[in-house]
């Protein structure tokens, strides 16, 4: 319990961050990547222009058994804490002051590392679907300014996810203030972003904590990616080359043109088993039973 110049009366866990525990872990790497620590307060400054940032601070708030205020600023909201016990332990967790270039990957128990890799990836990282090469890609990253909590967080993922590749690489930025800075960029695209957006948010439960702007691109992301991934070769060449997705495709051959399988086979240059497949795996039209009348008349008239 602490009382501020004004006697106001906050309360918190003081010993939040002494025991690990799915939503320590959050916040821990949440803290790592979008935390400070100024004086004596341990704060979280995020932009007003989302309301589920505000809905992340409340949330953690909760998770600390936290009455602190969350302030509306001009260009955020913030959640500061000023308590000597918790500054202590999150210190000695590696969140120091001046943290950006020196901060080191905490020695996270295995059983929280995707809370504390969330919550990383909430504070400074983003989940994407960009057009490449007339595809839809999807990517997961992250960024930070010291290359040591980088190479651990690759190493620790390597360990603990099937990933085939990344692209850890140094970057530079101008501030609008025409300061030059150096800071480490992480990426996974396609299969090795869809393996970790499975481990980050598989099975969450109404207790786990997370960005809601952050659910909602990963729940996207997932959809583009099986859409794309359960697509063959040709499937995707011929897109392409019509310029059209192969059910608009069928719908327009088969009904508006009158074609069947062979005639729309030979438009578009597959094998007739084939457009049978996609026309069952788009649903232009059900399957129909080996033998049935359906059937045979399908035969017969091809």
């Amino acid at each position: 319990m602490v009382k501020n110049q004004n006697y106001y009366t906050y309360n918190i866990n003081c010993d939040f961050f002494k025991n690990w525990n799915s939503k320590m872990a959050y916040i821990l790497g949440f803290t790592c990547s979008d935390g400070n620590i100024h004086g004596k307060t341990l704060a979280w400054d995020l932009s007003n222009k989302f309301e589920s940032n505000k809905k992340l601070l409340e949330y953690m708030n909760q998770a600390m058994n936290s009455n602190y205020l969350i302030e509306k600023r001009k260009q955020s909201y913030r959640l500061r804490i000023s308590n000597s016990v918790l500054l202590e332990d999150i210190q000695k967790l590696g969140i120091l002051p001046n943290k950006s270039k020196t901060i080191i990957f905490p020695d996270v128990p295995n059983q929280f590392l995707r809370d504390f890799i969330r919550g990383v990836l909430d504070g400074d990282g983003w989940i994407t679907v960009r057009n490449r090469k007339n595809r839809n890609e999807i990517s997961i990253g992250f960024s930070s300014a010291s290359i040591k909590f980088m190479e651990e967080l690759v190493n620790r993922l390597d360990k603990n996810i099937l990933l085939s590749n990344h692209n850890l690489r140094e970057r530079k930025k101008t501030s609008k203030k025409g300061v030059n800075s150096i800071y480490f960029q992480l990426d996974y695209y396609s299969q090795n972003a869809y393996n970790l957006i499975r481990f980050l948010y598989d099975n969450l439960n109404t207790e786990d904590l997370y960005l809601d702007r952050k659910f909602e691109k990963q729940i996207l992301a997932r959809k583009i990616y099986l859409e794309y991934s359960t697509k063959t070769k040709r499937f995707r060449e011929t897109e392409l080359e019509f310029n059209s997705s192969v059910k608009e495709l069928l719908e327009g051959l088969m009904f508006e043109s009158g074609l069947n399988g062979v005639q729309i086979a030979k438009k578009i240059k597959v094998h007739s088993s084939t457009v049978y497949r996609w026309l069952e795996k788009t649903n232009v039209r059900k399957p129909t039973m080996r033998g049935s009348e359906e059937w045979k008349q399908r035969i017969y008239r091809n």
